[in-house]
């Protein structure tokens, strides 16, 4: 399809609900809506519930109601109060009250007290007080309740009113009586009539401010609503940023990726979906690089495979013309030249040595170029092990004491191998760390273990030599690179090929417990159906 056709398909299809904008920008964006619609949506819904209960309880008719029922109340206390002070001004008129208080009777003015006191249930108390020159003052008499005042439930009224005199020709005495009158009412009508005038006073005051209250809640709505886009922007873009951001690491991750670099690793911080895509990218990436590790060694050594069996038949052709010719011409030497024939069987000899050298180096050739391929079947690790521990794994193992064969724990650890070629792997790794350690003192030299980890089958082989140098770590598995002063370097090679084509990796490192050389073979467990 032409490129102006797939942009067009592309825009065709593309999603009607796409925001426009970078993913940010887009974030953000939905992120500041998700925070202040539902705050807009509920400063509106106050305001309509303001109007609406402003609409319900603010009516005319409620507040006229409600004063008309104060007005009746107070109306009543009013007339309470007129009743009082109506039966008050009677007492203090009665005739023989007057009389007697004239006369400073005090038994008068009592009985005729108690009978006033009688006529009300809401009398108190009466009490006549004398007042003397200097404003003496003096109980003359008193009758009424016995019981004092309950503050709790009642309520007193006092009235104090002038007793008359009772000759009003003649001149007033030194004396003069006054009459103090007490009631009382149920306190709590009272408190009812002061709690109904609160009520109507907050009442008619909401009334009167009710405009300035729904603006102000409104207005502190439109205030919260505004603080709330200013925080949520900036926090917004920076919840997006980080997004956007982490997946742009992985975008650039796979930029380099389709370059062909497979090194780029991304952060697996966090706990979210990015998370997990970035860990099973890197899985992917790892796996991906050492299968790519695994097939550029797989050519390597096939090359290499090449070269030797070449190599091999060109060395081989002429060994055994070159070591004819120098046997026919010593054999047939029959001259008195004592020096001569020194020479010649000198030649000779080194001639002999030096073919057999180059036959065994023709030979190593040939055994690596003819390798072959491992021929896989679901096996047993840890019988494995104990089999060569019977055994005794290697060539020439003179002193099988030396090596020490661990397994982690009883039980079956499968994996798919070739026994005869992981063999060849074993003793090759195990005669190296005889070796390199056969100067080192303690016994094992060698030591040989086998565990089960996670997905894969462990097993290493450690030794008490000088171990491997970190430098020559990496290449210590190509072909013809050795430490040794008369080896070939193929040993190694050809573990790390029979290894990769089990679907595993080997790795040297520094032994922690012995000191010398670790090498590392790690073969995948049998997936079980």
């Amino acid at each position: 399809m032409h490129v102006a056709q797939q942009a067009e398909y592309v825009r065709r299809v593309r999603s009607p609900f796409r925001l426009p904008g970078t993913t940010a920008s887009r974030l953000a964006l939905v992120v500041l809506l998700v925070a202040t619609l539902p705050l807009g949506a509920a400063a509106y819904l106050a305001r309509s519930l303001f109007a609406q209960a402003s609409a319900v309880w603010f009516r005319p008719e409620v507040g006229e109601e409600l004063d008309r029922g104060v007005a009746v109340h107070k109306a009543w206390v009013k007339a309470k109060k007129d009743d009082f002070r109506h039966l008050a001004q009677a007492a203090a008129e009665d005739d023989r009250l007057v009389a007697g208080a004239a006369r400073g009777d005090r038994w008068e003015v009592e009985g005729r007290l108690h009978a006033l006191a009688a006529r009300s249930p809401e009398i108190q108390r009466y009490e006549v007080i004398t007042i003397g020159p200097g404003d003496a003052q003096e109980s003359l008499a008193s009758a009424g309740r016995e019981t004092p005042i309950d503050v709790l439930t009642e309520r007193p009224f006092v009235q104090e009113l002038a007793i008359p005199w009772s000759h009003p020709n003649d001149a007033p005495p030194a004396r003069s009586h006054t009459l103090i009158a007490t009631f009382v009412v149920p306190k709590e009508n009272l408190d009812a009539l002061e709690r109904a005038g609160v009520v109507i006073d907050n009442y008619h005051r909401i009334e009167s401010q009710r405009t300035n209250l729904y603006s102000g809640y409104f207005y502190a709505f439109v205030i919260l609503l505004v603080a709330t886009s200013l925080i949520t922007i900036p926090l917004g873009i920076l919840l997006a940023r980080g997004v956007v951001l982490r997946i742009e690491r992985l975008a650039g991750a796979l930029g380099r990726v389709a370059a062909g670099d497979f090194s780029p690793r991304v952060p697996e911080t966090g706990s979210d979906e990015i998370t997990e895509l970035s860990r099973a990218f890197n899985r992917m990436l790892a796996e991906v690089e050492s299968s790519r590790r695994k097939i550029e060694f797989l050519q390597r050594i096939g090359a290499w495979q090449e070269m030797a069996k070449r190599l091999a038949h060109e060395i081989k052709n002429p060994l055994t013309p070159i070591l004819l010719a120098v046997q026919e011409c010593h054999r047939k030497y029959d001259g008195g030249n004592a020096r001569f024939r020194t020479l010649l069987d000198t030649t000779a000899e080194i001639v002999e040595e030096e073919v057999g050298a180059l036959r065994r180096l023709v030979e190593n050739f040939s055994n690596f170029a003819r390798l072959p391929e491992a021929s896989l079947e679901d096996d047993d690790l840890a019988s494995f092990l104990i089999e060569a521990d019977k055994l005794g794994t290697g060539r020439d193992l003179d002193a099988p004491e030396e090596v020490e064969y661990q397994l982690a724990k009883r039980g079956p650890i499968p994996v798919p191998l070739d026994r005869q070629l992981l063999r060849r792997v074993l003793a090759n790794l195990v005669e190296n760390g005889r070796h390199a350690a056969e100067k080192a003192d303690g016994l094992p030299k060698v030591r040989v273990h086998v565990r089960a980890l996670g997905d894969f089958a462990e097993l290493t082989v450690e030794d008490r030599g000088p171990g491997v140098p970190p430098s020559d770590r990496e290449r210590i598995f190509e072909p013809y690179v050795t430490q040794k002063a008369n080896g070939t370097g193929l040993g190694l090679a050809i573990a790390m090929k029979i290894v990769v084509e089990h679907g595993g990796t080997l790795v040297v490192d520094e032994s922690p417990s012995l000191g010398g050389a670790r090498f590392t073979l790690r073969l995948p467990l049998r997936v079980r159906p």
